[in-house]
């Protein structure tokens, strides 16, 4: 077929054909061959494929060859057209048989040859009218069964629709409405009279907008007809030819019944990459894989202990067959006892450390104690003369197994340290956990998964159950290695592919390689955040009170400060004494306050200290120290308090008398 421009071919189109191989000749390219169409980009360069696959109409425009003027008409124009008398002849039989518009390809018209046509020795004269009232196939060709009228009477005639010739239509009553116009291939291209718009011959100049399949398209694209650019009918010599649609693999989730699958990535996953194991690395372009199904599994985020150096973490697939034991929860804060309360769950914590409630009303608490956590109420608290209600913890306490137990509330921002209570010694599959437990929880594997080469849980003393995650994964595995698989999640995975046409092997029982992947860091902590939370963050604590007797010393000494300060004294011009020079200035620099009762960091104490350093030729500490409380200077040492002094001074003694 010769190069046709993408109008001429698509008013030729006959639709029944569809779908049809089109190659890009040549064109007007703007800047890369990039066309901006209906919205979306369409590279049309010369070579490129398309497969048309629909046309849609967009308008219709009605031209007068004399006048050149042209007319839109609307798509649901009830007007009726005719051919033209002065129409242009057709060059074949087939050409003419084709004019029928759809529906009316049965009904029989006339036509006459411009010519004479000798048919076994039989010369039908030229303008002389012949009916055609069906057309047949016989032996792979096509027949056009006709009757004309002669001399002698009619006669039947068998006429090939390949027969070439001058032929024209024998205009009648026959009238066709615009759908069915622009229906018929030859009425498209011929002149048409149309008594509602003009007394002229018109043309019809129809514009669709053309759906094609093109190479790495991802939609269907849309293309207008009277795109400038020459193409050529390639239908036949592509038979083999299989246009590429990009998939991501987030989309494959969508497809129900389809699997298994074989497909081809395009472009591998993007970096950094979401697990330390060997199959990742292999996802990238080229490499053929085969998508078995969906994943029914559930899994469960877990970390190391954080005893280690460096926590790990880790997926564990509900498919895993190992053991655990619980282990015992640590819990920093009141508020994480708080966190960790089921309902119904008894929970029973020991406390580690001594605790000092940081509200005057509460009770601090003493290592060794043992708590029972009951419940959340709310109690009133005094702070600074104010009474304020704050939610608190309801726990029973005992010091001993003989003592009684009491019942006291625990502010949830009381720092701490507090372990509980397990005397479970039983084992538990991943399923159990999930149901009879609550995540997060602390456990150790009591028995390995026989079915991994090398479970990596085992090692680790402890690990920390964080939460259950139920996102769906794809069954995945090498086209080398059919029978190895893996799970990709798709959410988290994601990479360009295509199907091919090579069916997938069948289905053999696979070894499940993804029972434990471990996250990388950079993951775990994404992960994280892609997590739903609906806790509540924990309370702020109140100031505390030297907190608050700092800040008014702070801000009484800066009211101090931006008092205007007294002038000096003039020097006298004499001689004095050093005794003179030491006194103090009749106002001292630093004011201290007389209700201090020790020492605190860059301050001096203003008391006296009654114990006595041991005699030594050097001048004594307590008298150096004298001497620089009374003389007033300035400097910042911090010195030392009584009871360390005294200390001091018993070592020292001791020390002598040896």
């Amino acid at each position: 077929m010769e190069p046709l421009s993408f109008q001429e071919y698509i008013l030729s189109l006959d639709i029944a054909s569809l779908p049809r191989v089109l190659k890009v000749c040549s064109g007007v390219y703007f800047q890369g061959s990039v066309y901006e169409v209906s919205g979306r980009e369409c590279c049309l360069s010369t070579g490129d494929l398309m497969k048309i696959t629909g046309l849609c109409l967009q308008k219709v425009t009605c031209k007068d060859p004399e006048t050149g003027q042209a007319t839109e008409l609307p798509l649901n124009f009830k007007g009726h057209f005719q051919p033209s008398r002065d129409k242009l002849p057709y060059t074949s039989l087939k050409t003419l048989a084709r004019t029928r518009p759809a529906g009316l390809q049965d009904m029989p018209f006339s036509f006459t040859s411009a010519v004479d046509l000798t048919l076994d020795g039989r010369v039908i004269p030229k303008g002389q009218p012949i009916s055609l009232l069906s057309v047949t196939r016989h032996e792979g060709q096509e027949f056009a069964n006709c009757t004309t009228m002669g001399q002698d009477g009619q006669h039947l005639l068998c006429l090939p629709l390949s027969l070439q010739g001058q032929f024209y239509e024998c205009i009648g009553p026959q009238s066709y409405t615009l759908s069915q116009v622009l229906q018929s291939e030859a009425l498209r291209g011929q002149r048409l009279k149309c008594s509602a718009l003009s007394r002229h011959s018109l043309l019809l100049c129809p514009v669709y907008e053309v759906e094609a399949i093109m190479h790495m398209r991802k939609e269907v694209v849309k293309i207008p007809s009277t795109l400038e650019v020459d193409v050529e009918d390639v239908t036949e010599e592509s038979q083999h030819i299989h246009f590429i649609k990009p998939l991501m693999l987030s989309e494959v989730l969508g497809l129900e019944g389809a699997f298994p699958l074989q497909a081809e990535i395009l472009e591998g996953p993007e970096y950094p990459p979401i697990f330390e194991n060997d199959w990742i690395p292999r996802l990238q372009k080229g490499q053929q894989i085969q998508i078995h199904g969906k994943s029914s599994a559930w899994r469960i985020l877990a970390s190391s202990s954080k005893g280690r150096r460096v926590s790990r973490h880790f997926l564990l697939s509900s498919t895993y067959q190992g053991k655990f034991r619980r282990r015992p929860r640590e819990f920093p804060t009141v508020f994480d006892l708080t966190t960790s309360l089921g309902k119904g769950e008894c929970l029973r914590v020991v406390v580690t450390k001594d605790c000092e409630s940081p509200e005057e009303d509460l009770p601090s608490l003493s290592m060794g104690d043992r708590l029972e956590v009951l419940h959340l109420t709310k109690t009133q608290v005094c702070r600074q003369t104010q009474h304020k209600s704050i939610d608190v913890l309801l726990c029973n306490r005992s010091s001993g197994e003989d003592e009684e137990s009491e019942q006291l509330m625990l502010p949830l921002n009381l720092e701490g340290g507090f372990v509980e209570e397990v005397s479970d010694s039983r084992r538990y599959s991943l399923s159990e956990i999930v149901e009879q437990l609550q995540l997060p929880c602390e456990v150790k594997v009591a028995t390995k998964d026989s079915s991994l080469a090398n479970d990596v849980l085992g090692s680790f003393s402890a690990l920390r159950l964080e939460a259950q995650i139920t996102e769906t994964f794809l069954v995945t595995s090498l086209c080398e290695a059919p029978s190895v698989s893996f799970q990709i999640p798709p959410q988290w995975l994601d990479m360009a592919l295509f199907f091919t046409e090579e069916s997938a092997s069948p289905q053999t029982p696979l070894t499940d390689m993804s029972k434990v992947e471990e996250l990388t860091e950079s993951f775990y902590y994404h992960l994280l955040k892609l997590m739903p939370s609906n806790e509540a963050p924990p309370p702020r604590p109140p100031k505390r009170r030297d907190v608050r007797d700092k800040a008014g010393t702070q801000l009484s000494g800066a009211k101090e400060v931006t008092e205007k300060p007294k002038p000096l004294p003039p020097l006298s011009k004499g001689k004095c004494t050093p005794e003179e020079s030491m006194l103090p200035s009749s106002k001292p620099r630093n004011v201290r306050s007389p209700s201090a009762l020790r020492s605190s960091p860059n301050e001096y104490s203003p008391h006296q200290i009654g114990s006595q350093m041991a005699s030594k030729p050097k001048k004594s500490f307590k008298e150096a120290r004298d001497e620089n409380v009374s003389d007033g200077s300035d400097h910042d040492y911090e010195l030392i308090d009584d009871d360390l002094l005294k200390t001091i001074d018993r070592m020292q003694k001791a020390v002598l008398h040896y």
